[in-house]
């Protein structure tokens, strides 16, 4: 079995061989008789557009090698036509058809151009029925061969040669070195949390039989409950409110009985006193019974008000002519347990129904002790989207969410210390218990310039980026990195801004830039 690293050596010779075979090269003449050649690189919005060409004699029919990359693809335009526009100064435009690829991704118009001087040159190129326009820079046309045999020959830049032929075999992808808004994030484990007061139990408050309400059936897993929605009835055994009733009106007049009797006592004391027949002591042992049988008797009068507004309460609600308690919903949410039938019995002390409101629930984060210095003073995050882990949603500002806590001491055994955000969940995708990752900001940087994260790849432990300084030369840069905010880095030194880095495939460039098999490049063919 091949590696990687060998089948793309064997794809770059024969990739090599077969463009040196297609495109022979001038060779055996003299320096100063060679015909001279140009490139351009040209990026539009949909295709990039690498061209070859000799020097451009008036009136002179000249090959233009083109090369098309589909920028969406990658991939080389196999088929459909490409028109060329001339136009010199003010004057109308001149156009070239060429219906179809000489080969796959490389047109060869013969273009002529009838007078010297400047003219500019753009492509229309049909794609998914529209057209995609591409200008090329202005071409100089020379108004005698010998003319442009004297010119000055224009370099081609020095690099990593490395063909069209290899790029779309590999899918290479280039993207620009651009300035942006850099936010760096301290990646941390979180876990989504209930609200405190966003979970409910629903008990009844004393034990007896279920019931569903009036003209509806018992909610079920999953439904959605408002705050105050009669859930479902409690139906106590009769007999046992009755009996306690009973008894409670016998104790009012039993204490009352005894209230009375301690006045007369009192009263008859009070007689004995004044003749001297009874101590002073033996009166006020007597006013304090008194006073205690009082007490008793406001006390079973209490007692016997509450059974009696309870009784009223049960009378009001009634299910089969046997008196019920309503089952209320304390908060809005859903359903997430259901823990008795219609007909059973259930205590006082178990919950009939669970509810959970997760419009709006937690994410829990620890932050480790060595990380704390690392933290903005904004505490600005983001979290992961559950079903797309590469999207960021935003927490603070048009999230919706609010910092809610960040711990004041270091937790002694995991040396960690407790975040805590509040965040909408509208729809529901936060479940309770979710793991995901939350990235909470280090630092932001309004305006810097920046690669995607991509581009760069390790050598010999230092960062390095490929830069395509056209379309079939790449050079390589040693980077002096900033920040990161996972999906882009800040660059200090090493690129500039506009210029093109690799970031697809950029292993497949390092090994050309090793490899002695890759094909010198620099003519026109």
């Amino acid at each position: 079995m091949l590696t990687r690293a060998a089948r793309l050596l064997i794809l770059f010779a024969l990739a090599g061989c077969d463009r040196d075979a297609a495109h022979p090269h001038s060779h055996g003449k003299p320096k100063e008789e060679e015909e001279k050649a140009a490139q351009v690189t040209v990026w539009g919005d949909r295709f990039e557009i690498f061209l070859e060409h000799k020097f451009i004699v008036a009136d002179t029919p000249t090959g233009f090698v083109t090369h098309v990359t589909d920028l969406k693809t990658l991939e080389a335009r196999r088929a459909g036509k490409v028109v060329f526009v001339l136009r010199q100064g003010d004057g109308p435009a001149t156009e070239h058809v060429e219906d179809a690829p000489e080969r796959a991704g490389i047109y060869v118009p013969k273009l002529k151009f009838p007078r010297a001087g400047e003219w500019k040159v753009g492509l229309r190129i049909p794609v998914d029925g529209q057209e995609s326009l591409v200008d090329l820079p202005p071409f100089k046309v020379f108004a005698t061969k010998d003319e442009a045999l004297k010119a000055p020959e224009i370099e081609a830049p020095e690099g990593i040669s490395f063909l069209k032929e290899q790029q779309w075999k590999v899918l290479t992808r280039t993207e620009p070195v651009v300035k942006r808004k850099l936010v760096a994030h301290l990646r941390l484990p979180g876990t989504v949390a209930v609200r405190p007061g966003s979970r409910a139990a629903v008990t009844p408050p004393m034990a007896g039989r279920l019931l569903a309400p009036p003209g509806k059936p018992l909610p079920t897993l999953g439904e959605r409950v408002e705050a105050g929605q009669t859930l479902a009835l409690i139906q106590p055994p009769f007999s046992d409110f009755a009996a306690k009733l009973v008894e409670a009106d016998a104790e009012v007049i039993r204490t009352k009985l005894g209230a009375e009797q301690a006045e007369v006592v009192l009263a008859r004391m009070k007689k004995l006193a004044a003749a001297q027949a009874k101590t002073e002591r033996e009166q006020q042992e007597t006013e304090f019974n008194l006073r205690a049988a009082q007490a008793r008797h406001q006390a079973a009068l209490a007692l016997q008000a509450v059974y009696r507004k309870a009784g009223a309460f049960l009378q009001s609600t009634e299910a089969g002519g046997l008196p019920v308690l309503e089952l209320k919903a304390p908060i809005a949410g859903t359903v997430v347990q259901v823990s008795a039938a219609i007909g059973e019995h259930v205590p006082s002390d178990r919950a009939v129904f669970s509810i959970l409101d997760t419009g709006t629930v937690l994410i829990e984060a620890r932050i480790p002790e060595a990380d704390l210095p690392r933290l903005g003073t904004s505490l600005g995050a983001s979290y992961e989207a559950p079903e797309d882990r590469t999207r960021l949603i935003p927490i603070l500002g048009e999230g919706g969410g609010r910092w809610l806590f960040f711990g004041s001491e270091v937790d002694p055994a995991s040396r960690t210390v407790p975040l805590l955000y509040e965040v909408k969940n509208p729809d529901g995708r936060l479940r309770i218990g979710l793991a995901l990752t939350l990235h909470v900001e280090t630092a932001r940087i309004d305006e810097t310039l920046t690669v995607p994260a991509s581009a760069v790849i390790d050598e010999d432990a230092k960062p390095i980026a490929f830069v395509q300084v056209s379309g079939e030369t790449f050079q390589k840069r040693s980077l002096k990195l900033g920040v990161s905010d996972g999906a882009y880095l800040q660059v200090l030194e090493g690129v500039a801004e506009g210029e093109r880095v690799v970031t697809k495939e950029a292993y497949a460039i390092r090994l050309a830039s090793v490899s002695s098999v890759i094909p010198a490049h620099g003519h026109a063919h």
